[in-house]
C-alpha cells in the first residue's frame, strides 16, 4: 500500500510543508479515519482492492461430532474491520492506518498468504490470499480531495 501512495505522499508533502503542524495534524488525521472507513467497508463487502470477491472459506468436512453452526457462513473478518482492530492514526509527519496486536497477526497471515495454526496445538494450514489493507483509484482521489479542501481553504 505504501508504495502505491508514494505519488500522493510527494504531492501531500509539498502542500502540507505551506501549513502549520497543528492544521497539518487535523488534516492527516481526517485522512487516516477517512481511509481507515472506507478500508473497513470494503472488508465487509468481501473485496480485494481491485474490486475481486475473497477467496471463499474451503469446505469443513460434517460428521456426526461436527455442530452445524452458521459462524462460518458469515463474513469473514467481522471483527477485524472494528475501530478497536482496524486503527487509525497521525502525527503532524504522517498519517497511518494498520491493524493492532493479535489482529495484525491474523491479517497479515491473510494478507500475504501464509501458513498459520488454527489454535494452539493444531496442524498449521495455508490461508488463501486476501488483501485486506489496500488502496482503490476511489480512495486516491478522496484522499486528494480532503488535502486540496483543507490546503485551499487554508490558502492566503
Amino acid at each position: 500500500m505504501t508504495d502505491d501512495l508514494a505519488k500522493i505522499e510527494q504531492l501531500a508533502g509539498a502542500l502540507l510543508r505551506r501549513v502549520g503542524s497543528g492544521e497539518r495534524r487535523k488534516i492527516l488525521r481526517l485522512m487516516a479515519r477517512t481511509l481507515q472507513r472506507s478500508q473497513s467497508a470494503r472488508i465487509a463487502r468481501q473485496q480485494d482492492p481491485d474490486g475481486q470477491p475473497y477467496a471463499a472459506r474451503k469446505a469443513q468436512p460434517t460428521g456426526r461430532l461436527r455442530r452445524k453452526g452458521t459462524i462460518k457462513r458469515k463474513a469473514m473478518f467481522r471483527k477485524l474491520r472494528n475501530a478497536s482492530n482496524l486503527q487509525a492514526g497521525s502525527t503532524d509527519i504522517e498519517a497511518w492506518v494498520g491493524f493492532s496486536g493479535r489482529a495484525a497477526q491474523i491479517a497479515r497471515v491473510h494478507q500475504e498468504g501464509l501458513e498459520d495454526a488454527p489454535s494452539k496445538g493444531r496442524t498449521p494450514v495455508r490461508y488463501a490470499k486476501r488483501i485486506l489493507l489496500g488502496d482503490t483509484e476511489a480512495e486516491r482521489q478522496a484522499l486528494l480531495d480532503i488535502l486540496f479542501q483543507n490546503v485551499a481553504a487554508d490558502a492566503p
